[in-house]
């Protein structure tokens, strides 16, 4: 237990000892003791000092005195012991309101009160609690750098803690934001764990209460030995990503290689290249504007690509067998699998891909991301061209409809026709005279809207939020621009394609 100045009034040697302002203040831990007589006094005091004298240098200035009280008081010192007998004479009324107003223990000393008779019992105690803090500490020490050694775990090293401060506590990593930490905890105190400036995690222990000088010991170390944890599984994870990335980039680099040399190097990464394989990007939308927009730094803007690939790969972990035999990158701003496995026609790709969605809206609302899905694919040799097929599929996907949006090579074959055709032709011809229009851009959002609801007139007018008859109106001013019967299925599906065609080509 610290020393006090309630502690220290208690003792024998300061039992004729007055306290004459500053009560609130009792609580305050002194740490050293100081014996001072030169008039500039208040320029040396120094955080948890008990400062004594007899004030002979500033005997006949108040002003003085007030200066060295309220030096200390600021310094966050621990309290002023004073033998006003000696020199000073009566205690000044300002110095007893002062030191109340602060807070700060201002003492009368006897005058036949012998200093060593204060400073030596009084650093005996201090260097007495000192040391039993080392050998605590030592203990603390050794007690959870044994569990460090053994276990290689921090939920272990969280448990030894909260056995050892008596609290519930948890060691959660930098991929959790501290407004995630606060919803599980509820009330807690929050410690970083960080190496130079950046933080790799957190230590978190529920209590309302500040931390005992005991319990800080044992976070201070618990800090120290997972600082060390996370950076070295840091540097081994950043080992594996590296390996995994530069793997994938072989495979779909279209480089040859020996397919038993490709076989020994999966195995190494724990991924089969048997079975049929699949090729799925995750592509956050916008990314330069979302960090831009928050002004975020470099390492902010690497911790939310990790953040977003740890989320994806725990989606990945929990979907079913086909997604345990896959590998799965960083490339950027966006994440790439490649999984693979006999179990492929029976994986439920959509409830996949909305779990991603709403994982990922749940954790970074203002965020959303464009996917796309390749066509199965059975030989290696197919895996480039797959590949690039994909990274094609996000960008035609925003063209099409927007952010946020899924996309499956198998339901994009006739957009890839299309792009590779030259349509502005046919666009002009079919489209002049609506593109002329003054209200062109109302007719186009109109006749869409018609042709992807396949001609159902209510479900149009629905989707645009108009009456029947108003789209009745601009259907048939669309006919007499277009020279052209809607109601014919074939006339609807020339201008759909038409319509897609120049969307892509626009955009």
């Amino acid at each position: 237990m610290e020393l006090t100045v309630a502690e220290a009034l208690k003792m024998e040697n300061l039992k004729n000892a007055r306290l004459l302002a500053g009560e609130k203040g009792l609580a305050r831990v002194i740490r050293c003791v100081d014996i001072s007589e030169t008039p500039d006094a208040n320029e040396w005091v120094r955080k948890n000092e008990f400062l004594i004298t007899t004030g002979y240098s500033i005997k006949d200035e108040i002003s003085a005195q007030l200066k060295l009280l309220k030096s200390l008081a600021e310094a966050d010192g621990a309290g002023l012991a004073v033998k006003f007998g000696r020199f000073i004479g009566d205690v000044p009324q300002e110095l007893v309101t002062l030191a109340d107003a602060l807070s700060f223990p201002l003492i009368y000393l006897p005058d036949d009160l012998p200093f060593i008779d204060i400073t030596y019992p009084l650093m005996r105690r201090i260097v007495n609690e000192q040391a039993q803090k080392l050998v605590y500490s030592e203990k603390i020490y050794k007690t959870l750098t044994k569990v460090a050694l053994d276990t290689n775990c921090l939920e272990n090293i969280s448990q030894a803690l909260g056995e050892i401060i008596g609290k519930e506590t948890a060691i959660y990593t930098h991929r959790l934001r501290s407004s995630v930490i606060s919803a599980i905890c509820g009330e807690q105190q929050t410690f970083p764990v960080k190496v130079k400036k950046q933080i790799y995690g957190y230590i978190v222990v529920k209590s309302k209460e500040p931390l005992s000088e005991h319990a800080m010991v044992a976070v201070r170390h618990t800090q120290i030995l997972a600082a060390l944890q996370m950076v070295n599984y840091a540097l081994s994870t950043e080992s594996a990503w590296n390996r995994h990335r530069d793997f994938l980039e072989e495979l779909c680099g279209g480089v040859s290689h020996d397919i038993e040399f490709l076989r020994a190097r999966a195995h190494e990464l724990g991924f089969l290249l048997e079975g049929i394989k699949c090729i799925c990007i995750v592509d956050v939308d916008d990314f330069s504007q979302y960090i831009l927009g928050r002004h975020m730094t470099e390492q902010q803007t690497e911790d939310f690509r990790r953040m977003l690939f740890y989320l994806i790969k725990e989606i990945i972990i929990s979907s079913g067998d086909y997604m345990q035999n896959s590998l799965v990158v960083q490339q950027n701003d966006r994440v790439v699998l490649l999984a693979a496995g006999e179990k492929y026609q029976t994986f439920d790709w959509e409830k996949f891909l909305a779990k991603v969605h709403e994982q990922i809206s749940r954790s970074f609302p203002d965020i959303t991301v464009t996917i796309a899905i390749s066509n199965p694919v059975q030989l290696l040799a197919d895996l480039p061209q797959a590949r690039r097929d994909t990274q094609h599929l996000i960008t035609i996907s925003r063209q099409l409809y927007g952010n946020g949006k899924d996309l499956y090579q198998k339901d994009a074959e006739i957009y890839l026709l299309l792009e590779k055709m030259n349509m502005e032709p046919v666009c002009n011809r079919m489209l002049g005279r609506l593109l002329s229009a003054k209200k062109k851009d109302e007719f186009l959002v109109t006749l869409q809207a018609y042709l992807n609801c396949q001609g159902n007139l209510s479900e149009t007018a629905a989707r645009l939020f108009i009456h029947r008859n108003t789209l009745r109106y601009r259907l048939s001013r669309i006919e007499e621009l277009l020279e052209k019967d809607l109601s014919v299925p074939e006339t609807r599906f020339m201008l759909w394609l038409v319509l897609k065609a120049r969307q892509m080509h626009t955009d």
